[in-house]
């Protein structure tokens, strides 16, 4: 029986490719390093914000990589918000979802930035726990995150959904024991389902 629903933000809640693009584009050239292309950032999108600055930069100096990391922390360089977008049907859905579920959220942003989308501010109260990039040690794909996810839902990591957007979303639920959606119009990476649109994952979690 599923008894918690949990989803990533970067593609699944938010469409934030190219908000992310941009920001980090404007930090990376604030730092002195080329921003990335499009094609470039593709390839980073599951990465955190400290992942994407070491791969970038080259640099293996942690507080050299943490410098830069602050300054995107604490929104030095802003946040482009009018590039980021919401799917149409998200209301609906985790309404429909708390009504049988519990919600939580499992994200590589940094806490600050979880809800930074101006349509998710209304949808925060909705999500009883919300892990962040700061919450553990070890990151997606590696399983901490779900699991703790789990453990302050309190509920078992078989009774739990991950609705992710990447291979790194499937590696990491699988290593959690917990069923994964993909939220994509084809079944890329062998998830126990897929959904093209949002409103397709409620009558998925039903079957199980």
């Amino acid at each position: 029986m599923i008894r918690a629903v949990v989803f990533d933000v970067d593609g699944v809640l938010s469409d934030s490719f190219k908000g992310n693009l941009k920001f980090f584009g404007d930090l990376l050239e604030h730092a002195g390093y080329p921003a990335p292309t499009r094609e470039e950032y593709a390839t980073m999108m599951h990465l955190s914000m400290w992942d994407v600055i070491k791969e970038r930069t080259g640099l293996t100096d942690d507080g050299k990589i943490r410098e830069i990391y602050n300054i995107g922390k604490r929104r030095e360089i802003p946040y482009p918000l009018d590039l980021l977008s919401v799917p149409d049907d998200i209301g609906p859905v985790i309404g429909a979802l708390d009504e049988r579920c519990l919600l939580g959220v499992v994200t590589s942003r940094v806490r600050s930035s979880v809800f930074e989308a101006p349509k998710l501010v209304e949808l925060e109260g909705y999500f009883r726990t919300t892990v962040s990039y700061e919450d553990t040690d070890e990151h997606k794909p590696a399983p901490e995150p779900l699991l703790l996810a789990a453990k302050l839902l309190g509920v078992a990591p078989g009774e739990s959904v991950y609705v992710g957007d990447t291979e790194s979303d499937v590696i990491a639920a699988r290593a959690a024991g917990m069923k994964i959606v993909l939220y994509s119009k084809t079944d890329r990476f062998g998830a126990d389902a897929y959904a093209p649109t949002l409103s397709d994952i409620p009558a998925l979690i039903e079957c199980w």
